[in-house]
């Protein structure tokens, strides 16, 4: 999941409960730093943002206080493999009061990385250490950094989203400065800071994959239906045009036969969350999560989110053409097959310790086992071609395959499980 770093700047710089009370006790709970979390909107959590008009940018007048917002992606300060991005955003606070002197006291912001259910709250006195006065007329500006620990994701083009307030005081005629009871008390007024959100420049956004009508067809009677509709990705190479080769997946199959231990719930040896496999010089590295704001375990609907990383090992580029997966939910007798071409609806080119990453969800319909916190095991394998010495054209029709190694889907401790 996604989570806010920090702030840089001392004036500057997310769970949705199953009920309205896990909600109001969400808004209670705090960050393992201390700092206030509360319940998230609910379409940046899901990266669902419909037909709202997204801007970098915003401006709101409260009272005699304009305050202005405009925000930019720091790429120097950013790193993508590590799903590090940060952004620059820059305040400008105008008094336009003709006869009043304001004192700005303090601040306070909420800010959701998007696929987080919460959202962190930054407080405190001040703006940038000081608590500047503004006489009639007058302006105070400052720029900021947000450091977001955020994945990108196929359905939206922002990273997060953030408003707040300034709270202010109106000085009285001759006063210099606001009196230690106003500064206690946080001042008399607030002025606004409207939304506005952190936008993933287009080089670092996820083109969202659009299949056909019979890929989608085939998808929904698996599983993974969704699969890589909500693929996110994050990769170090900027090259992803199509392979020029002719290989293609093997016929599509429904169904394989499955293992017994996941027919009968006896799960045999270790059930890890997690694999780490390389083949052919390629490492695919795959870590699962439980996703309880899109499960209802009532409904026997259980969702978890997997994180794919694969890397080139080997001293010559390649290209990803395509992928399978194998999926087999306990009690199954059968384990079904998901496979196409690319990955996340493109075929990215790696060029030599070079890293494509994404997150993808299985959205589960199965009845968990008293026997056994696992409710499905997956394995699969990306087709890949080498590239010649331009980076682009591939050495042979005939691709070779990285195996993502088996892992599990593992419950956590549910009630009712």
């Amino acid at each position: 999941s996604a989570s806010v770093k920090g702030d840089n700047s001392s004036g500057a710089s997310g769970k949705e409960g199953s009920n309205e009370e896990k909600a109001r006790e969400a808004a209670t709970t705090e960050a393992s730093d201390g700092r206030p979390r509360l319940p998230g909107d609910k379409d940046v959590t899901r990266g669902e943002l419909g037909e709202m008009q997204l801007e970098s940018s915003s401006s709101a007048d409260t009272g005699p206080l304009t305050v202005e917002v405009s925000s930019v992606y720091n790429k120097e300060q950013s790193d993508p493999p590590m799903r590090k991005h940060c952004f620059q955003y820059t305040i400008k606070i105008t008094n336009n009061s003709s006869t009043d002197t304001i004192q700005l006291l303090g601040r306070r912001f909420e800010i959701q990385t998007v696929g987080s259910s919460m959202k962190d709250v930054v407080q405190g006195e001040g703006v940038t250490g000081r608590q500047p006065i503004l006489k009639p007329g007058e302006v105070f500006e400052y720029t900021s950094t947000a450091p977001l620990s955020v994945r990108p994701i196929g359905t939206t083009i922002i990273a997060a989203r953030m408003r707040g307030e300034y709270r202010y005081v109106t000085l009285a005629p001759e006063q210099e400065t606001a009196t230690d009871e106003q500064v206690k008390s946080g001042g008399d007024a607030s002025a606004e800071l409207a939304i506005f959100h952190f936008i993933f420049p287009e080089d670092q956004r996820v083109i969202p994959f659009k299949r056909t009508e019979d890929e989608v067809d085939e998808d929904d009677e698996d599983e993974e239906d969704d699969d890589e509709n909500d693929a996110v990705a994050t990769k170090t190479p900027q090259s992803s045009k199509p392979a020029t080769s002719s290989a293609k997946p093997r016929s599509p199959a429904s169904s394989l036969p499955g293992d017994d231990d996941m027919k009968t719930g006896d799960i045999k040896g270790s059930f890890d969350d997690a694999s780490d496999m390389t083949n052919e010089n390629v490492r695919v590295q795959v870590s699962s999560s439980y996703r309880p704001e899109r499960s209802d375990s009532s409904l026997d609907k259980h969702c978890f989110a997997y994180n794919i990383r694969i890397t080139n090992d080997a001293k010559q580029s390649i290209q990803l053409v395509s992928r399978r997966f194998e999926i087999q939910t306990i009690g199954s007798a059968n384990k079904d097959v998901v496979q196409g071409p690319g990955v996340t609806g493109r075929q990215p080119i790696l060029k030599p310790g070079e890293s494509f990453e994404y997150t993808s969800t299985a959205p589960l319909s199965v009845k968990p086992m008293t026997t056994t916190p696992v409710v499905a095991r997956m394995q699969g394998e990306y087709n890949f071609v080498q590239l010649g010495e331009d980076g682009s054209t591939p050495l042979s029709s005939t691709p070779l395959q990285a195996k993502l190694g088996t892992f599990h889907f593992v419950l956590p401790a549910l009630e009712g499980v």
